[in-house]
């Protein structure tokens, strides 16, 4: 960043640097904090989550210059945070943190880690140090050596291990004894005589207390931010909560934006962030930033996230962001000033269960449709003879936290994602209408079940689609005038680019007549309703005959073995 505008942000006052940082990469957030006169102010006005992730972000080896600015609570707030597997406590992240802290110099070191729980303090010593009582002289050690010290009368400290962190270990050591007798000597008796069991209970205990009280609820409870709620009595629904207040925050509201609520990637753009932006003032959007960053942390909570694994909770506040605006665009229906009506008296947390309940809803459609098609919708995840991308689709749908193939918006993507907007959601609804059109389209037209047991008993094993059934009884019609699935013999197969092909062009198209008797014979066979579901995996599937057979020359041998979109008699 250049100096000017390393000027320009010193120059402002003191809430608005903190605004300005807000949503900052870490790296220029640091340098900002570190060029101002301010700093040590400014990082301690961070809200211990917000230092966290920026810590993170940064990197533990590079953040030793901001962690030395922050106050103890802030660190306890660290350990909380990524010094945990679940419900046992993670000595290596506790030793990298411990080297970071022993930049800003031992007395600071030992103020963050005295801010700690005791027990886990005291389950992080005992990696480094046996602690011996002088008044129990059976259990002391017969040799001496210099990894013995005796701080005073009551206690002999062994040292067992002599790394880097061990060095610190230490000189913490050394510093609490000469600045709290009091807790050097609790400190101790902890090592000396607590179970290790015991001590990671209580700790534990001290610390999902802690995360309760700032958002993070217990694993149980937090499920119920994933909990149904019907679209359709969504208004009736909502008038049963008080309404939020959107504007006339307490006068010691935290002014510092969460950093756990960031916008990231393509979704800046979104009516969420549109109307968040647009509608409401500072006060406002901090307020909205902190309810957001509350839902995320049960998020967190309910997919049991390591807090400390950035990339898993970037992946959360996506989600968090994609379903809140999911739920706000089929509420406002795409319009900017509905949309800021519906925030101003919605929870957050209640429009985030608003957008998993779309999703759910679909999900439920994706089963009936599965059923359609005579299979048993949890034991199908992945309809073998369907097409991609309707089985890639399909099988996204029926996941318990269903999810969009991206390949559907024709971004070029070709991965599974969260439902992100109203349009995503539309096109999974017309991809299930599709399906649903395939069992009709197959008796009208050819007189076959897809959804017997003969079928699926027939092709199994032998790795065929519907559409290859579909092209392959569309070239018996164009070369024999009958509808037949029988393979096509590979001697015929230049016969078959002769009736389906233009001459003459390279690459070939399909014949016009072609088109024509066929919409014609599908006219005659099927209800126009029928038609209209079906018309896009006809047209998907004759795009792939033309695109595999465009190519090949009439007047060339056309090898079998690559032939893919009919079925070959072998």
């Amino acid at each position: 960043m250049s100096s000017a505008a390393q000027n320009d942000f010193i120059n402002l006052p003191f809430q608005e640097k903190l605004e300005f940082l807000y949503g900052l990469p870490a790296r220029q957030k640091r340098d900002l904090i570190l060029a101002s006169p301010e700093a040590e102010r400014l990082v301690q006005s961070f809200a211990p989550d917000t230092l966290f992730y920026t810590l993170k972000e940064i990197g533990v080896a590079d953040a030793g210059d901001l962690l030395s600015l922050a106050v103890p609570e802030q660190v306890r707030w660290l350990f909380d945070l990524d010094c945990w597997n679940k419900d046992r406590p993670d000595f290596s992240r506790m030793r990298e943190w411990v080297e970071v802290l022993s930049e800003s110099g031992r007395r600071r070191m030992a103020e963050a880690l005295m801010a700690l729980d005791l027990e886990l303090v005291a389950l992080l010593m005992r990696q480094y140090i046996r602690v011996y009582r002088l008044d129990d002289p059976q259990m002391l050690p017969e040799v001496a050596s210099d990894h013995f010290v005796q701080f005073d009368e009551h206690y002999l400290v062994e040292f067992t291990q002599s790394d880097t962190v061990g060095a610190f270990v230490q000189e913490f050591i050394e510093e609490a004894f000469e600045s709290d007798y009091n807790y050097f000597a609790g400190l101790m008796e902890e090592i000396y005589w607590g179970v290790e069991a015991e001590l990671e209970e209580q700790a534990y205990q001290f610390r999902i207390t802690r995360l309760a009280d700032r958002g993070f609820p217990n694993y149980f409870d937090a499920q119920d931010v994933f909990s149904y709620v019907n679209p359709q009595r969504f208004a009736d629904i909502r008038q049963t909560y008080s309404p939020p207040t959107r504007s006339d925050l307490p006068s010691d509201f935290d002014p510092v934006p969460h950093d756990m609520a960031p916008v990231t990637g393509g979704s800046d753009h979104s009516l969420f962030n549109t109307a968040l932006t647009a509608g409401f003032a500072a006060q406002g959007k901090r307020q909205l930033r902190s309810e957001m960053a509350t839902v995320t942390n049960q998020v967190l909570v309910a997919r049991s996230v390591d807090f400390g694994d950035l990339d898993a909770v970037r992946v959360a506040v996506e989600m968090t962001h994609d379903y809140l605006n999911l739920a706000l665009e089929h509420l406002a229906g795409g319009d900017l000033t509905a949309a800021i009506e519906h925030l101003r008296d919605t929870h957050l947390k209640l429009l985030f269960r608003l957008g998993v309940s779309l999703t759910i809803d679909l999900r439920k459609r994706a089963e009936a449709t599965v059923e359609s098609l005579g299979l048993a919708a949890q034991n199908s995840p992945n309809v073998a003879y369907l097409d991609s991308p309707y089985r890639e689709a399909l099988a996204g749908f029926l996941e318990r936290q269903p999810r969009f193939f991206s390949a559907l918006d024709r971004s070029g993507a070709v991965a599974m994602r969260e439902f992100r907007t109203m349009r995503d959601l539309h096109l999974a609804y017309g991809v299930l209408d599709q399906i649903g059109a395939m069992p009709e389209l197959f008796r009208a037209l050819l007189a076959l079940d897809i959804a017997s047991p003969g079928f699926r008993s027939a092709i199994a094993g032998h790795e065929i689609s519907l559409s290859q059934i579909l092209l392959t009884a569309c070239a018996r019609y164009a070369m024999d005038r009958r509808l037949s699935i029988d393979p096509i013999e590979p001697e015929r197969l230049a016969e078959m680019h002769a009736a389906l092909m233009t001459r003459g062009d390279h690459p070939a198209h399909l014949r016009p007549e072609f088109h024509q008797r066929l919409d014609q014979l599908l006219e005659q066979r099927l209800d126009e309703a029928t038609r209209k579901r079906a018309a896009a995996f006809v047209n998907s599937s004759l795009n792939m005959l033309e695109e595999e057979f465009g190519g090949l020359r009439a007047d060339e041998p056309i090898d079998p073995r690559f032939v893919r979109v009919v079925m070959i008699r072998r």
